[in-house]
C-alpha cells in the first residue's frame, strides 16, 4: 500500500494545482513542476521494476523487457529530478544570500545574511544530496563512467544524507 502511494504522494503538488502561481519566477515554478512529474515517473516506473523483478511482468517477444525499459525510464527520471533539485535549490541559495538592498544599512544587511545563513547550510546540503543522487543514477545508467563500487558508495552516501534529512530538527 505505502509502496503504491509514494507517486500519489510525490505527484499531488501538481494534481492540487497545476498552474504556475506566480508566487516565483515562472521558470522556478516550471521546474519545480517539472521535478514533481519527474519524481512520480521516477516511482512508478520502479513499481514496474519491482513487479517485474518478482516474476508479474511477463516478458516480451522484442527481446527487451517491460522492466528493462522501465528501469531505463525510473533511472533517467530519478536523474533529471535530481537535476531539478540541484537548480532549485541552486536558485534558493542565490535568493538567501542576496545582495545589500539600496538603503539599507550594513547592520542591517549584516542581520539578515545572518538570519539566511542557516537557510543557505539547510539548502545546501540538499543541494549535495541532489548531487550525489544524479552521480548515482547516472552511474547505474553507464552515462558516467564509474566503477560498480563507486556507484555503490554513491548509493551509500546517498542514503546515509537521505537519513540525515529525515532527522528531526536538532532544538536550539
Amino acid at each position: 500500500v505505502f509502496r503504491v502511494m509514494r507517486p500519489l504522494e510525490s505527484i499531488s503538488p501538481l494534481l492540487v494545482d497545476p498552474r504556475l502561481p506566480g508566487k516565483a519566477a515562472w521558470q522556478v515554478e516550471a521546474v519545480a513542476k517539472l521535478k514533481d512529474i519527474l519524481m512520480a515517473t521516477y516511482f512508478a516506473a520502479d513499481h514496474v521494476v519491482w513487479a517485474n523483478q518478482i516474476g508479474l511482468l511477463p516478458e516480451t517477444k522484442a527481446g527487451k523487457s517491460a522492466g528493462e525499459r522501465a528501469q531505463k525510464v525510473s533511472l533517467w527520471s530519478w536523474a533529471l529530478g535530481s537535476a531539478c533539485t540541484v537548480v532549485l535549490e541552486a536558485h534558493g541559495i542565490l535568493q538567501a544570500a542576496a545582495r545589500q538592498r539600496a538603503g539599507e544599512s550594513d547592520g542591517e544587511w549584516l542581520a539578515r545574511q545572518e538570519r539566511a545563513r542557516h537557510e543557505i547550510n539547510a539548502r545546501s546540503f540538499v543541494l549535495l544530496h541532489g548531487c550525489v543522487q544524479m552521480a548515482t543514477a547516472m552511474g547505474l545508467l553507464q552515462v558516467l563512467k564509474v566503477r560498480p563500487r563507486t556507484v555503490g558508495l554513491l548509493g551509500t552516501i546517498a542514503s546515509a544524507m537521505n537519513c540525515y534529512l529525515l532527522l528531526p530538527a536538532h532544538p536550539h
